[in-house]
């Protein structure tokens, strides 16, 4: 995520706050008109991409060249869990031919590759072996859009093309009300990465060696952060309406425990706040933000 992106966005549109910023930046991040963020979402999308529809798709996906394959790959990443493996699945195409799609799709500005961070398997001695499912595993990378806008189109607005060309647009608002709020929740991820090294980093005089989101056979965690200096840091986003209970910080120290970690310092992002148990909880390496706290990201540098 490139902090230019969140503040030229801010300073364009004025949205009255982060909350209402972060939400409309899932959508329009990367569209370079300005919208009136006074106006309800639903509006700012049908005057903005639904009205619009033809003149956005031939921009968009003219360089796919009709073919079919990588609108199905980019479908599977905006909608899965953006995993190699599983994304190659849901499109119904080998790994050769999948990364082959996926150069294709790189070169052609629609996707990065993030890196997984998983260590292989280790084994005692060579003719040593674990159980099927752990045989099994390979390591899987992930993908992103360069994008919100890219990806919003793919996720939500080109599985209803036809039924928008036609002017039917009660499906696709109706599946927009059903997985938006989930759908925020990436690019509240990617922001609050984007926190902890722009903002965090210098505050604690740290510099970053590697930071983003972690996944394994067995784990994910949001957000971790390993410091030049050897600190380790883990962090929790969470975009619901609901406010952040305790529970879910035991369940992130839970798989802190699982990967043999110890972090030097844990970060809990939330939408709403968090409940009065885990505000009252006393741990010095425990920091919690709202949305609001993201703000700092607008400063133009």
């Amino acid at each position: 995520m490139n902090r230019d992106l969140i503040s030229d966005f801010f300073h364009r549109n004025l949205p009255k706050d982060m909350e209402q910023c972060i939400e409309l930046f899932a959508i329009f991040g990367g569209y370079d008109e300005p919208i009136d963020a006074d106006e309800p979402i639903e509006a700012l999308i049908s005057r903005h991409i639904l009205t619009s529809f033809e003149s956005h798709r031939e921009r968009l996906l003219t360089p796919l060249q009709n073919e079919p394959l990588y609108l199905n790959l980019l479908h599977a990443i905006a909608v899965g869990d953006r995993r190699q493996g599983s994304a190659f699945r849901r499109a119904r195409i080998g790994k050769e031919r999948g990364n082959e799609a996926f150069e294709f799709l790189r070169y052609s500005g629609y996707l990065t590759l993030e890196r997984s961070r998983e260590m292989p398997l280790q084994r005692a001695h060579p003719k040593q072996r674990f159980k099927k499912e752990i045989e099994h595993h390979r390591i899987s990378h992930k993908f992103r859009f360069t994008s919100p806008f890219l990806r919003f189109w793919i996720a939500f607005v080109e599985p209803y093309g036809k039924q928008i060309q036609e002017g039917n647009t009660e499906r696709f608002f109706e599946h927009f009300h059903t997985y938006f709020n989930a759908f925020v929740g990436f690019t509240f991820e990617e922001l609050c990465d984007l926190y902890i090294r722009d903002i965090l980093a210098p505050k604690f005089q740290s510099d970053i060696l590697d930071s983003g989101s972690y996944w394994d056979r067995e784990v994910e965690i949001d957000l971790l952060t390993e410091t030049m200096e050897g600190e380790t840091w883990v962090g929790e986003c969470k975009w619901t309406n609901h406010k952040v209970n305790k529970k879910e910080f035991h369940k992130l120290e839970e798989k802190c425990t699982k990967l043999s970690i110890s972090p030097d310092k844990i970060f809990l992002f939330t939408k709403r706040g968090f409940s009065n148990e885990l505000n009252a909880l006393r741990d010095k390496r425990v920091y919690r933000f709202s949305a609001e706290d993201l703000f700092s990201l607008t400063n133009r540098r």
